[in-house]
């Protein structure tokens, strides 16, 4: 089997001609950093297997960011045959890191995508010439239409020969021989040695010399672009005027108040779209299907072969209940995910990050966190693997910890069903208010995070500003289909799975008897000696509780937790329930807003979670449990408190439980202190026993 690496810059076109070889559906974008890990997919031909890797984009091997590291390692470290992909409009920019291969001596093809783009604007390029002058094999493709028996595969068995770039210091024309002989004069280092300190891999070499040898790299990276002009001298012709990515339209999208007020009202109106007015239609239409094909069935020959009241109910209000709970709502996720791609594969993200840049600096954060955020409509676990691309660290940590505030796909559903249920035609106003929320309170958190222990040494964004182009439709529908088919696995026996536990555990007394009163279930009883915790906030509820602790897990869990509390199988009916005093869940209009504040703010999935403590460490996933679940609890006292007392009242209450619980704290740092002052008399009692 021969491994094939897809090597070059973000955003030139490696996933898409990863997927146009493999005959895959990865995600591809119009962004900088969609693949932050190699992916790779075995595929046959004449007899004969190959193994493609998509790595990950990176402009140098002086690698700056995560995904920048994942894929110079693998590829200095792999032997697999290289494909160098490069674009047509950046070929300047490309070829740099098509320089530094070269340096160290190994072996690559180079295929140049997007000639097409460059051409409409009547730019030439002369291939032939440029393989001349680099000696590789150099090919004109088109990512989206090329099929695995367009590739000449044998090229990478050839050995390079190139003699500019062997024998380096023995060539008194070559770019670094200069530097070569300035630091074999200053240390006794081997030349293969400085070639790689030069290209930012420092393998055998002190502190001291690497210092030093990094102080080189700003001359040498302008002899690399000199070096790379003269190279494209006659090989390339751009008119005066072409700046590529740029369009006539950006005159009018590139002004912040157009792209400000327009990303906000397509916000707003995809909200309306997708969950109030398109969504329900489509959920009603699959409510039926599947209680056609599937429930109804199976149902009907239960009752036909037992009369087992438990067995009954298993199914009807434990394993349907749970598989309606994500059905119900597989129609709005596939419609949020259309619509991300659609703003991704237009090239309108990378313009939104550049607009909102100035703005989210002030928070201590750039303009990628727009991607990151629109990405965390989907799926906040996702959208945290993003932040790899972010190069600076306490960025990222930021960045990954107000991710969680970011409504997910996950609340949706109890958003719109408590809701619904208690503020009918503002329905919709409370589900965007809920967004806006938290949007805001990331933005606060941030600014603190940024002025105490976060502070971000640069916000400066490097963004790769891709063109505008016509939505491909059929891209987006494979792309929305696809992440709506992944959320499903990744949740489906998840949710499943605990909505059955839920149901046994609370249809199951003490003496391990079947009760259909949940009242008198393990369940109940736990959940109930604890909601006294959550009185102050309106939600001292076992029922409520319950689901919250639930909601920990997937908070997708949460619908189908209060379905199974009130015993309960569909959505409607769900609704009708909740405004029931009798319920074993029921709200009012304060404890409904309480509620959905707090399931907003309180804690990060369990998925989002083990991604945080695998990228950033132990700490900052603590940090971010009880970062989120204090602000969940004081912004929903606040709320609570305001609609049945008054703001005055809340704010009264709140600082005074605030300064008992940090007289407390300060008491218990005293008394575990070495100076032990008795807090009975005014005694200093030091050093005695």
């Amino acid at each position: 089997m021969r491994k094939i690496l897809l090597i070059g810059n973000p955003n030139v076109g490696k996933s898409t001609l990863f997927n146009s070889l493999t005959k895959s559906s990865e995600h591809t974008g119009n962004f900088h950093g969609v693949t932050v890990e190699e992916k790779h997919k075995v595929v046959k031909f004449k007899d004969e297997e190959y193994d493609f890797y998509d790595l990950p984009g990176m402009y140098s091997l002086n690698s700056f960011s995560f995904e920048e590291e994942v894929a110079r390692d693998f590829a200095l470290k792999s032997d697999a045959d290289k494909i160098m992909l490069l674009d047509a409009n950046s070929l300047r920019k490309n070829l740099y890191l098509c320089l530094q291969f070269l340096e160290l001596n190994i072996n690559f093809q180079i295929l140049i995508n997007n000639y097409d783009y460059f051409k409409k604007y009547k730019n030439n390029l002369d291939i032939e010439k440029m393989n001349r002058k680099l000696n590789i094999n150099c090919e004109i493709i088109n990512a989206k239409k090329i099929k695995i028996k367009d590739l000449d595969l044998k090229n990478n068995e050839k050995p390079m020969n190139n003699s500019y770039f062997q024998k380096i210091s023995s060539n008194s024309s070559n770019y670094l021989s200069k530097y070569i002989k300035i630091i074999k004069n200053k240390y006794n280092l081997d030349e293969k040695t400085i070639i790689y300190a030069l290209n930012g891999i420092f393998n055998n070499v002190n502190e001291e010399q690497k210092k030093f040898i990094q102080s080189l790299f700003p001359d040498v990276i302008l002899d690399r672009y000199k070096y790379i002009d003269e190279l494209l001298l006659g090989v390339v012709e751009t008119k005066n005027n072409f700046v590529y990515g740029l369009n006539k339209a950006d005159k009018i999208i590139l002004k912040p108040l157009v792209t400000i007020v327009g990303f906000l009202l397509c916000f707003f109106a995809s909200i309306y779209l997708i969950f109030f007015l398109m969504g329900p239609l489509f959920s009603e239409g699959l409510n039926y299907l599947i209680d056609f094909i599937l429930i109804t069935p199976v149902m009907n020959f239960l009752y036909s072969v037992t009369s087992n009241i438990w067995l009954i109910e298993f199914f009807s209000c434990g394993v349907f209940s749970s598989i309606l709970t994500i059905m119900n709502f597989l129609p709005q996720v596939l419609l949020l995910f259309i619509f991300l791609t659609m703003l991704e594969d237009s090239g309108l993200i990378s313009r939104m990050a550049y607009v909102f840049d100035d703005f989210l600096s002030i928070f201590g954060l750039n303009g990628k966190a727009i991607y990151i955020t629109l990405l965390g409509l989907g799926c906040n676990t996702v959208s945290a693997l993003a932040t790899r691309n972010m190069d600076e660290k306490n960025l990222r940590i930021k960045t990954m910890l107000l991710n969680p505030y970011i409504s997910c796909m996950a609340r949706l559903p109890i958003y719109v069903v408590i809701a619904s249920a208690f503020f009918g035609q503002y329905a919709y106003f409370v589900v965007t208010g809920l967004y806006l929320l938290g949007l805001v309170v990331a933005l606060m958190l941030g600014f603190v995070l940024n002025k105490t222990i976060l502070k971000s040494d640069s916000n400066s964004l490097l963004l790769e500003f891709a063109p505008l182009r016509p939505v491909d439709f059929k891209h987006v529908l494979i792309v929305g289909r696809d992440n709506a088919i992944d959320m499903i696995k990744r949740i489906f026996f998840i949710v499943l799975g605990v909505g059955v536990i839920v149901w046994i555990l609370s249809h199951t007394s003490f003496n391990l008897t079947y009760t259909q009163s949940i009242t008198d279930s393990i369940l109940f009883f736990f959940a109930d000696k604890i909601s006294f915790l959550f009185t102050p906030i309106g939600l001292n509820s076992a029922g409520i509780v319950c689901a919250l602790i639930v909601g920990v897990m997937a908070k997708e869990l949460l619908v189908s937790t209060f379905s199974i509390s009130n015993n309960v199988s569909t959505i409607s009916a769900l609704i009708a329930s909740l405004s029931v005093a009798t319920s074993v869940v029921h709200f009012n209009s304060a404890t409904a807003i309480s509620f959905l504040v707090f399931t907003l703010l309180y804690c990060p999935c369990s998925s989002n979670l083990a991604v945080i403590k695998k990228e950033i460490g132990t700490f900052w996933m603590w940090f971010a449990i009880l970062s989120q679940f204090t602000n969940a609890y004081i912004l929903s006292f606040l709320i609570y408190n305001s609609m049945i007392h008054n703001f005055f009242y809340a704010i009264i209450v709140l600082s005074i439980i605030l300064l008992i619980l940090f007289a407390v704290c300060y008491i218990i740092k005293r008394i575990r202190s070495k100076n032990i002052l008795c807090i009975f008399c005014s005694k200093n009692c030091k050093g005695k026993k």
